[in-house]
């Protein structure tokens, strides 16, 4: 029955994302595209209207059933009755994906789920912060009956009961409409934000950059066993890592429709469950709207700023409300921010402390993934070989991911500088982690900015007395454009 729920939740999704980006009822890119928006928006809506139902009535099960279920019929009339606007995604022009890549990229996804069952199975209530903290509250919401707000008590301060609920509350619900608190609950959901990520960032490049693009990327993104230990592990990284991504690609393909106003709309969307999924999802907001305006500004493009703004900010509101409403009368810790001035003040003026950041962020940068070799270097190798060429109509786009990019981990390394007591056992703990959250984002700009790599048999010599015959015969040529 979980894996039922969650299926309601993930069509609740794809109808509300189809509602702004409709399209014809066959499999295609642009479809793929909704689907795996569709699954985060899905258990987004469905967390914050949870939270909302137990907040206002209580731990009702009807009234769950019920507002779950209206929302999901809603969705449901506005998606499959959304006229096609025009906006349709397919694959960028360009020659063909070679056989061979595409069978890499089949034998990479296979591998990356069976990896991650492996991990799921071997700890299937997670790792430590699975089960200090995200199971562990969506344990108090169903158990604790009339007493569903302890688990937001000072007491248990360990636990972080000021985190935001996207987690806690998609498991939660799932938990209560099942009445069964199986496992199968949140590593269901954690694969669910995994592999939509990867669909969302082959999507994205695929309409974009085009197929070997876009098959190369989703090798590199679930071919490091980082991202997947993690997702088993039952972590938030990985879910806001899916809305960072989710942001920021929908922003690349507004480029594409300056005038479409349904982008800037769900860009807003995804950035409020970013900051209702975890604290630094808070942050996120903040960059992804610096980014973006200050892209707009830098390029003189006002018109569209005022254009896109509204829109953007009618997305944020209703969770960025909710996430107030939830701070204000509900948490009851404010985690490394509860540091007083002095504190601050003498971590500020350490200079060991910015250098022990600063190596750490240099280390970090080469464990990002955890591959065999630092993929770093290997990236800057395929950069090398292929070259970079910046389209003239994605230069906003990739102006917009890379400056949200490096706001979030400025932003990071001033956390870690100004509050931790033991720097050195939060940079251990963490840092791998907050890299995760932007590495799909980091990929999805690597691969905007880099030339599409294209393979073409080469033209065997015609057979005759006097023809030459080629040294390497049946050899291919890679060419880049």
């Amino acid at each position: 029955m979980i894996l039922l729920y969650l299926a309601l939740s993930w069509l609740l999704g794809i109808a509300f994302v189809r509602w702004l980006l409709p399209s014809d009822y066959r499999p295609s890119l642009h479809n793929l595209l909704v689907a795996s928006l569709g699954a985060g928006v899905g258990m987004g809506i469905c967390s914050s209207l949870y939270f909302l139902t137990l907040a206002a009535f209580g731990p009702k099960l009807a009234i769950f059933a019920g507002v779950e279920g209206a929302a999901l019929v809603i969705a449901l009339a506005v998606g499959i009755f959304a006229k096609n606007r025009g906006v349709k995604f397919e694959w960028s022009p360009g020659s063909p994906a070679p056989w061979y890549l595409t069978a890499i990229f089949a034998i990479v996804g296979v591998t990356a789920i069976c990896i991650f069952f492996f991990y799921a199975m071997a700890k299937p209530h997670g790792e430590w912060d699975a089960w200090s903290i995200w199971n562990l509250r969506a344990r108090f919401l169903v158990r604790g009956g009339e007493n569903w707000r302890d688990a937001f008590s000072g007491v248990i301060s360990w636990s972080h009961p000021g985190y935001p609920l996207l987690l806690p509350g998609i498991v939660a619900l799932l938990w209560t409409l099942a009445g069964s608190e199986s496992t199968l609950g949140p590593i269901s959901v954690a694969f669910l934000f995994t592999f939509g990520a990867a669909s969302v960032l082959i999507a994205t490049l695929g309409a974009l950059r085009g197929k070997t693009q876009s098959l190369i990327a989703g090798i590199v993104l679930l071919g490091g066993s980082g991202v997947l230990v993690n997702a088993a592990n039952q972590y938030a990284d990985i879910p806001l890592s899916f809305f960072i991504l989710a942001t920021l690609a929908v922003l690349c393909l507004q480029e594409r429709y300056p005038e479409e106003w349904r982008f800037s709309l769900l860009a807003g969307i995804t950035a409020g469950l970013a900051a209702w999924t975890k604290n630094e999802g808070v942050l996120f907001l903040a960059a992804v709207v610096l980014a973006r305006a200050g892209t707009l500004v830098h390029q003189h493009r006002s018109a569209e700023l005022k254009r896109q703004t509204p829109w953007l900010a009618v997305g944020l509101a209703p969770w960025l409300a909710l996430l107030i409403y939830f701070k204000t009368q509900f948490a009851t810790s404010a985690d490394l921010l509860s540091k007083n001035s002095n504190q601050i003040y003498s971590h500020v003026t350490d200079i060991g402390r910015w250098i022990t950041v600063l190596q750490a962020y240099f280390l970090g940068v080469f464990r990002i993934g955890s591959f065999l070799l630092p993929v770093v270097l290997l990236l800057i190798l395929y950069g090398y070989l292929v070259r970079f060429k910046v389209e003239e109509r994605d230069r906003g786009a990739l102006t917009t991911v890379l400056t949200a990019v490096v706001l979030m981990m400025l932003g990071d390394f001033a956390v870690y500088v100004a509050f931790p007591n033991d720097l050195i056992w939060q940079l251990n703990t963490s840092l791998d982690r907050l890299l995760l959250q932007l590495w799909p984002s980091i990929l999805l700009a690597f691969f905007l900015a880099t030339k599409s790599l294209e393979v073409q048999p080469q033209t065997r010599a015609p057979k005759g007395k006097g023809a030459k015959r080629s040294p390497h015969p049946g050899r291919r040529t890679a060419e880049t454009r």
